[in-house]
């Protein structure tokens, strides 16, 4: 076969050639390995709601209201004034206070959400039997979620508005367990001294008061 039949062979064999080299994918060192993608492994979980809203609790601007009602008894001590029952041979003995009833408000405005909080927190106490009493108390309050269980510790300024305006200083310590998400039965345990008239003997007597009293607390969260 002559030259001059055979150039037009060759011209077209290079220009196929050219052609399939530049549509060829670029060859890697690792082209006999089979490639990994980053989801070869276990895939990744779904962020469940409970999670999300973790994150949004942990977020600045959360704040949790609290609304509590509580009926209670107690037993009040070196008290020779309108005791309601004796439980001594004298009247400077221990006697059981008047039942009574308290509702409050409280707000957790400070503290991680998913740890320790803290906040104000305004009670108000009134007397159902006997001499009637109105008691008012501002105070402050720790609080801590556990799943169903909660539990909080707080101290107060109880100011007696009738039948006599007196003050004093108050400690309680609560806990709820809740049966809903937001509704807990709860219980207290509060330990006050009042100071009130004086008598012969002393000029400003102190009172101590020890009482339980279990109720109901409902709790909102305000997430940001």
């Amino acid at each position: 076969m002559s030259s001059s039949r055979r150039a037009p062979r060759l011209a077209l064999a290079l220009s196929l050639a050219c052609g399939l080299a530049a549509h060829a994918p670029p060859s890697r060192a690792d082209d006999g390995a089979p490639a990994s993608r980053p989801d070869d492994g276990e895939p990744p979980r779904a962020e469940s709601r409970a999670d999300t809203e973790d994150l949004a609790r942990d977020k600045e601007g959360y704040t949790q209201l609290f609304a509590t009602a509580f009926f209670g008894d107690g037993l009040r001590f070196n008290n020779p004034y309108r005791l309601a029952t004796p439980l001594g041979d004298s009247a400077e003995s221990v006697s059981r206070t008047a039942m009574y009833v308290d509702v409050g408000f409280a707000m957790s405005l400070f503290g991680r959400a998913l740890g320790l909080q803290h906040g104000p927190v305004f009670r108000m106490t009134a007397a159902v039997e006997g001499v009637g009493q109105v008691v008012v108390t501002p105070g402050y309050q720790l609080y801590r979620r556990y799943a169903r269980f909660a539990a909080w510790g707080r101290v107060g300024l109880p100011m007696p508005l009738t039948p006599e305006v007196t003050w004093g200083g108050e400690l309680a310590a609560g806990g709820a367990w809740f049966f809903l998400g937001g509704v807990g039965v709860a219980g207290e345990l509060v330990g006050d001294v009042f100071y009130g008239a004086g008598t012969r003997e002393r000029a400003v007597p102190a009172y101590p008061v020890l009482s339980a009293q279990l109720g109901l607390v409902f709790a909102y969260e305000v997430l940001p």
